[in-house]
């Protein structure tokens, strides 16, 4: 795979060529979102990442989108490795009831614990004492929802952010500046980052912009309703979450929408 790199264009392997020791950092760079895939430095390389769906023009009907990092094989041909489900939740169960304050709209689930460092992330409103000043966190959510009423994925309770998000910069943990978001007048969008992160970091950055395209492309998009199959679809998720129509009050179903 084309791996982020220094100026000397030698790729790091893959995951499973060295131990994890070797293969941490990742350095400074720019990525390019192009349709489904994610490139370095300009549009015409070789993609570091595929997604399944073109990320930036979704509405809010899709629920799911794989991301994948393209891979070098041992005899020169590439492989797509799943490494991350980006997920959105628009609602509570069966769409009747709003999404609880405590789960994420948007998270990342890792496709695999075995790979070491990955974190299960969602993008959190930042509590600020200046209510203009847009701010989100990336906090781990516990994707089996123990502690949530409905049992759906909910952020851990204390969390540590991970990254904070202020409008188009990215930082660390520690209020570090690692990245910078932009979107060109012909809507192409990049990543360019700015600090040395280890190989697991550098994936959830990855993972959560792609999030963050995904949650500015449906707020800018026209709603998309689902007519009678979305009812449906509703009335049949409820009944598996022990809810009745009659719970919803006078509205009915048209409550939901």
């Amino acid at each position: 795979m084309a791996e982020p790199r220094s100026s000397t264009g030698t790729s790091p392997p893959p995951y499973d060529a060295v131990p994890q020791t070797c293969q941490d950092m990742c350095l400074p760079t720019a990525l390019v979102l192009v349709g489904q895939s994610i490139h370095l430095l300009t549009p015409d390389s070789p993609p570091l990442y595929h997604l399944s769906l073109g990320i930036a023009s979704l509405s809010d009907i899709t629920t799911e989108v794989e991301l994948s990092r393209v891979e070098p094989k041992r005899d020169g041909s590439e492989r797509q490795r799943h490494i991350y489900d980006l997920r959105y939740m628009r609602s509570g169960p069966g769409g009747y009831y709003k999404l609880p304050s405590d789960s994420p709209h948007y998270f990342i689930e890792r496709a695999s614990r075995r790979v070491p460092g990955l974190q299960d992330l969602g993008l959190k409103k930042s509590h600020l004492l200046v209510p203009a000043k847009a701010c989100m966190t990336a906090v781990p959510v516990d994707i089996r929802g123990k502690t949530s009423k409905y049992g759906i994925p909910n952020f851990v309770k204390d969390g540590v952010p991970v990254f904070r998000i202020d409008r188009n910069r990215w930082t660390d943990a520690q209020g570090a500046l690692i990245a910078s978001m932009n979107e060109t007048t012909d809507k192409q969008h990049s990543l360019v980052i700015t600090a040395a992160l280890p190989r697991a970091q550098f994936d959830m950055l990855v993972a959560l912009w792609c999030c963050k395209l995904w949650k500015s492309g449906v707020a800018k998009a026209e709603k998309v309703h689902e007519g009678i199959d979305g009812v449906r679809r509703k009335m049949r998720l409820a009944r598996e979450f022990g809810f009745k129509g009659s719970t919803m009050g006078p509205g009915g179903a048209a409550g939901a929408f």
